[in-house]
Order: structure tokens, then sequence, then C-alpha cells
């Protein structure tokens, strides 16, 4: 599934939950859900469908895989039947992921999700696609692939690079140097302190997650756009020597 198959009216602005099949359909939840459920909860249960090999190439390496070896949806495989329904249930409502079993499809030969009692209830591979699609959509997560190393010393180069990032991240927390930060409470105080954003720090808890990713995105574009105008009017930016001139466009697809 690509983004260009979303039906960004239905599903995005007007908020509606995507329906896959008859048994499966992604919530969309407003933030007040999402402050009842628990926002490391949630990201935690967002990371298991929208995660790559990269986010995960450290822990991968050290059990003896290449993430360039597997795809996002051999970790889903993997992963889904150990998804318990009391962290799904916020974007799955009562599908049990646990009641699913890894098998391999007699018709073509590949992994399939298949359910206990549900005969009719599968997960392959391209409705795994259109979940994660959607969810990445929602979330503005890209959907490009990075880090595509060609040989095993700069792969190597690169494990260790993340590794030594992790571990200062994990030092600095508990040394007090960086502290627990929100992200969802980041994003709010920056779009209701701004003059385009119609909501208050009351009635935003009502709006859609992903309409709040989209103001925000959309917000610091525009503000982007408008600095870049004042500058190329004033004569200090010269437009003919910007090497991106997509930013100069108001209904810019901000979407990766």
């Amino acid at each position: 599934m690509s983004v260009n198959t979303i039906d960004e009216l239905k599903y995005s602005i007007a908020g509606e939950d995507y329906q896959i099949n008859p048994w499966i359909t992604v919530h969309n939840p407003c933030l007040y859900e999402i402050k009842a459920f628990g926002e490391d909860a949630y990201y935690t249960l967002l990371h298991l469908f929208t995660r790559k090999p990269y986010d995960i190439a450290v822990e991968l390496f050290d059990n003896g895989i290449d993430y360039q070896s597997i795809r996002d949806w051999d970790l889903f495989y993997q992963t889904a039947p150990h998804i318990p329904v009391e962290l799904s249930h916020i974007l799955f409502g009562n599908l049990d992921f646990t009641e699913f079993v890894a098998n391999i499809s007699s018709e073509n030969g590949l992994k399939v999700l298949t359910h206990k009692f549900n005969k009719d209830l599968k997960i392959d591979e391209a409705i795994y696609q259109k979940i994660a699609t959607y969810l990445r959509y929602m979330h503005f997560i890209s959907e490009k692939v990075e880090y595509d190393v060609g040989n095993s010393m700069a792969k190597k180069f690169l494990i260790d690079r993340m590794r030594r990032k992790q571990k200062k991240a994990l030092m600095d927390f508990q040394s007090g140097k960086t502290k627990k930060q929100s992200q969802l409470a980041s994003m709010i105080k920056y779009c209701v302190n701004n003059s385009n954003f119609k909501y208050d720090y009351s009635s935003v808890m009502n709006l859609k997650l992903n309409l709040l990713y989209e103001s925000y995105y959309f917000i610091i574009h525009n503000n982007e756009r408008e600095n870049l105008i004042s500058g190329i009017y004033h004569g200090t930016i010269d437009v003919k020597k910007m090497k991106n001139k997509s930013i100069l466009d108001i209904n810019s697809d901000l979407h990766k």
C-alpha cells in the first residue's frame, strides 16, 4: 500500500477509523483517549506496528541478525502474537493479536498470521503494509528506508555509532542531564501558542491525534515559508540558489 492510496479527506481530515476488512479496523484516537491510555504505552504500541529493521539495528546485530536481511513485515510477523490486547485495544479494539499463530501459507508458501478461532481472519504482508502505511501517515513517520549501506565495514561503523548514542542517552537520563519529556505536550504547547491554531489547552484534547500532527508540521512549514519569502522580498535570499524550492509551496505535501 502506498500513501497515495489513502483517502486523506476521509481518514485524515474527517478522522474516520480505517477499516481494512470486516475484522480489522484501525482506530483514529483523540488526544483525551491517549491521555487516559498513557502516552508511553501508546508510542510503544505504535513502534511495534511501524518500526523498520534499521530502528532496532543494534538489537538485531546482538542477536546475529543483519538489519538489511529482513523487512518490517518479518519483525511484525515474529512480534504480533505477543502483543496483548490490553496494549493494542486503543488502536484495534477487541482484536486480540495473541490469538494469531505464525504460519506458512499452503497457497503461496509465504508467511501469514492466522487466527486460532476464525479461519477467515488472516494477516498477510499486504494487510500488514496497509496498517503500517496508515499509521505512519497519521504520525508523519517516513516510509523511506534509511542507511542502506553497502559493505560490512560501513555497517559495523553504523551499528557502533548507534550503540554509543543509545548508551549516552541512557547515561544522560540516569545522571539527570536530560529528563523525560512528553512529545505530545511539546507539540500541543507549540500549536496552542501559535495565532494560527484555533484550539486552547482544553479544547485541543478533543482533537484527533493525526490532526495535531498535521497542524504542528504545517505551522512549522508555513513559518519557514514566510521567513523565506520575507528574505527573498528583502533581497537577503537568492531564490535562484535555493536547492529545495518546495518549501515555497503553501500546499506542499509534508508526508514522506
